[in-house]
C-alpha cells in the first residue's frame, strides 16, 4: 500500500485493516465490536477496501517446514538482456514457477530478488539447473540459503 493510500484511510479503516491482518477469519460481528461500529457499517467498509484494491485477497499462512518445504533461499538474479522479450520471458517463468513465492524487481547490482521454497537441497538444485538457469536472458544467479528465521511478519504497519 502506498503512503498516499495510507494517508487517505479513515482511522476506522486503518483499525479494520490492522485487525484483519492479525485475524483474517474474525467474524464480522466481532470485528464490528472491536472497531466500535455496527456490523453493517464494518461490512460496507471492508467491501469498499476490497473494491479499492487495498485488501487484495485473503490467505492462509502455512508453516513451510510442516508442509515439507524446509529449504528456503533468496536468489539474486541478473539478466544479460534487458530487452522487452527477454524480460517478458523471465516474468512468464516466474509467474508459472510454483517454487518462487516472491519476486521483486530491485535496484542495485542484481535485477531481481526471488524467495524460493523447496523440499530440500536436491529439489532446489533441480530448480536452479533445470529451470531457472535455462531461462533465456539470465546472466548471473546468486543463492543465499536461509538458516533460520528471526522474524516473519505479514502485517503492514499502518501507524
Amino acid at each position: 500500500m502506498s503512503a498516499e493510500n495510507n494517508n487517505t484511510l479513515h482511522p476506522a479503516d486503518k483499525r479494520i485493516l490492522e485487525i484483519l491482518q492479525a485475524q483474517g477469519r474474525i467474524p464480522n460481528v466481532q470485528l464490528a465490536a472491536e472497531v466500535g461500529l455496527s456490523p453493517s457499517a464494518v461490512l460496507e467498509r471492508v467491501r469498499k477496501l476490497e473494491e479499492r484494491g487495498i485488501i487484495e485477497r485473503y490467505v492462509t499462512l502455512l508453516d513451510n517446514k510442516k508442509v515439507g518445504l524446509s529449504t528456503v533461499a533468496f536468489v539474486a538474479v541478473s539478466l544479460n538482456l534487458h530487452q522487452s522479450d527477454a524480460i517478458e520471458n523471465f516474468h512468464r517463468f516466474i509467474k508459472e514457477n510454483r517454487n518462487v513465492l516472491e519476486c521483486h524487481h530491485v535496484a542495485g547490482a542484481e535485477d531481481y530478488l526471488l524467495k524460493v521454497y523447496a523440499r530440500d537441497i536436491d529439489e532446489y538444485e533441480h530448480f536452479l539447473l533445470e529451470s531457472l538457469t535455462r531461462t533465456r536472458g539470465i546472466d548471473k544467479v546468486k543463492t543465499m540459503f536461509v538458516l533460520s528465521t528471526l522474524k516473519r511478519e505479514t502485517a503492514m504497519p499502518l501507524g
